[in-house]
């Protein structure tokens, strides 16, 4: 859905410029296509609450293999081998990933916020981060 309305925005981009007319954010069709794209990651996010990010996060996969399509059929963009390649990896590890993934969440609580804070895991994150990085946490821009 949020590819679909990505490759609508490009080709009223593409039919804007053709025509050397208005601006594009003047057109119809690319206002439809950013409020197509909203509603589509509404409904993404609105996902994370029904299942497991899990199962939610590798079905993105599948967004990627509608925009190649889409591009081939309606912005006739060509397709190479390492497109097919990739395509075929991209789905193989997304069923890969849904089929054999814990699907199981676990409920969180502010005590376990809290001991995942004073943990060692995220001490030494912390100090790691700290150590390789301390000009980034001083400087105030």
């Amino acid at each position: 859905f949020i590819e679909f309305t990505n490759h609508r925005d490009k080709y009223a981009h593409v039919r804007q410029a053709q025509r050397r007319s208005k601006p594009y954010y003047t057109s119809v069709l690319w206002w439809c296509g950013v409020v197509l794209m909203g509603v589509g990651e509404l409904g993404n996010f609105a996902a994370y609450g029904f299942a497991p990010a899990s199962l939610i996060a590798p079905l993105g996969c599948v967004s990627v293999i509608a925009s190649a399509i889409i591009s081939v059929v309606f912005l006739k963009e060509t397709v190479r081998a390492s497109d097919i390649v990739g395509g075929t990896l991209a789905i193989t590890g997304t069923y890969l990933l849904v089929t054999f993934a814990p699907h199981t969440s676990t409920h969180i609580t502010a005590h376990l916020i809290q001991y995942y804070y004073v943990s060692w895991y995220f001490l030494l994150y912390l100090v790691c981060v700290t150590a390789l990085k301390p000009s980034r946490l001083h400087h105030v821009h």
